[in-house]
């Protein structure tokens, strides 16, 4: 006998839901891939849209004009034309006209008061080169991270300290940062300019996390020749004082020397050997901390980023690649790296000193300490050799340290020193400031100047972590 009406329409009841629990499904599907979606949106915003440190006022880079240990120095704030410039949107791509961005920059040089025995030596032939150390800030920063290190290189007794904001950091132009790629041709705008301001000069870089892995890529022949064939027959840098302009310009070989002649060491602090290893170790600490993603996924996201940064910042990840040049990189190097890294661990300058052109000094000092930490004094008496070992300095041209100062100098701006006025000269306009005693020396703290809340502070560090969970865990989740 065949089934009663009421036994059909009751098995159909029972099927009823089963299109729903399917619709569900692919509901559940859709929401995760658009909050996947949301997170590669806040992943590569922090990538290449970093917290930007640009708050700052001139001030806080300290008086134009000041004394320090008894020798003169002055300050010089710079906008430098790059050649670098503005990128197309969606919306304005096929009428668009790239526009130059500038640079802000700040240089810090001894004044010598003897005048005429300068002109003697030159009317005299004498070949008096300049040294001068180049900072190059990390993400998430500005020109403003040098000064912990200022007295510290200024009582080394060399002629300079020149500090940069990266276009697309600080006060410079650019909406993006490349995390190294247009970087190395800000920094080539830079060295071309001290050239042709103050003639021959040794210049060490010291680089911190992106600036380390710019001042690498930089360096290496493979980023010179590129650099000068693009160029062709000339190099045109437009320079002007912040408070008048003028203009300058800089030629190519036939003018201006190839930068990397006159580079003799590279500082390198918690550089990247390659942003791709870097990015895929990133989702390997999520990993480790419980988020279970499929490897097939791994790569899909991190292709969906790159495309992303492509459209947006017009750079290829793939190509932020230091240890692909270090194979070509003539120049000595420092490496320092936290032990307790966990954002760029130890094993990048590792790699990266492998990788290093033979027969080329390379040193590693591996310190306690994080990404971000400030580094020990153990730092800085391995850098004051360095410097002896690759510049033109002798121990006499170093400026004499009060014992007070021995244990702090390499913290403070040498404006932050209240010390008796033959020594010392403070702010004429100082911000509002506390006095703190360190190691005896009465310092004035600036409470607008914190240079260790720039760069990828363990709050940045972390947050970018959370991105790639949300990211992640929603495409495992709609995917489960």
């Amino acid at each position: 006998m065949p089934p009663s009406s009421d036994n059909d329409s009751s098995d159909d009841e029972q099927q009823q839901p089963q299109p729903k629990q399917k619709q569900g499904l692919f509901a559940r599907i859709g929401s995760g891939i658009e909050m996947a979606q949301q997170g590669y949106e806040q992943l590569v915003h922090a990538i290449i849209r970093p917290p930007r440190a640009d708050k700052y006022t001139v001030n806080q880079l300290g008086p134009s004009d000041f004394i320090f240990l008894k020798q003169r120095f002055r300050r010089e704030d710079v906008e430098l034309t790059t050649k670098n410039t503005t990128h197309p949107s969606p919306d304005n791509k096929d009428d668009f006209e790239p526009q130059p961005l500038k640079m802000k920059a700040s240089i810090w040089t001894r004044v010598d008061e003897d005048l005429l025995a300068d002109e003697k030596k030159q009317n005299d032939g004498v070949d008096d080169k300049k040294t001068m150390v180049v900072y190059l800030h990390g993400n998430a920063s500005a020109r403003l991270e040098v000064l912990p290190q200022l007295s510290f290189l200024l009582a080394q007794g060399i002629f300079g300290v020149a500090s940069l904001d990266f276009t697309g950091s600080g006060k410079s132009d650019g909406d993006y940062v490349s995390l190294g790629y247009f970087e190395r041709y800000d920094l080539e705008t830079m060295l071309q300019y001290l050239q042709q301001t103050y003639g021959k000069l040794e210049i060490v870089l010291w680089g911190r996390s992106m600036g380390a892995s710019t001042a690498l890529m930089h360096a290496s022949q493979k980023t010179q020749e590129h650099i000068w064939k693009k160029e062709g027959s000339t190099l045109s840098i437009s320079a002007s004082s912040e408070e008048s302009a003028d203009e300058t310009t800089a030629r190519n070989p036939n003018g201006n020397v190839m930068s990397t002649t006159i580079l003799r060491g590279l500082i390198c602090d918690s550089p990247f050997a390659s942003l791709p290893l870097l990015c895929e170790e990133l989702v390997e600490k999520a990993r480790s901390q419980g988020l279970v993603v499929p490897g097939v996924i791994v790569g899909v996201a991190i292709a969906i980023i790159a495309r992303s940064v492509r459209n947006r910042a017009f750079f290829n990840i793939h190509e932020i690649s230091p240890i692909d040049h270090a194979p070509t990189l003539p120049i000595p190097a420092l490496f320092i790296c936290g032990a307790d890294d966990d954002f760029i661990p130890p094993h990048h300058s590792e790699r990266l000193i492998e990788a290093y052109k033979k027969g080329v000094r390379t040193n590693l000092f591996m310190v306690p300490g994080g990404h971000n930490d400030p580094r020990p004094e153990l730092v800085f008496e391995a850098v004051h050799q360095f410097l002896r070992n690759e510049l033109s300095l002798t121990e006499d041209m170093a400026l004499t340290v009060p014992s007070t100062m021995e244990k702090s100098y390499f913290r403070h701006p040498p404006w932050a020193y209240k010390r008796n006025p033959d020594i010392f000269q403070e702010r004429a306009e100082p911000a509002v400031q506390r006095q703190k005693q360190i190691d005896g020396a009465t310092t004035l703290v600036d409470d607008a100047t914190r240079p260790e809340e720039l760069g990828m502070t363990k709050e940045r560090q972390d947050d970018i972590q959370n991105k790639i969970h949300i990211m992640l865990g929603q495409v495992s989740s709609s995917n489960s």
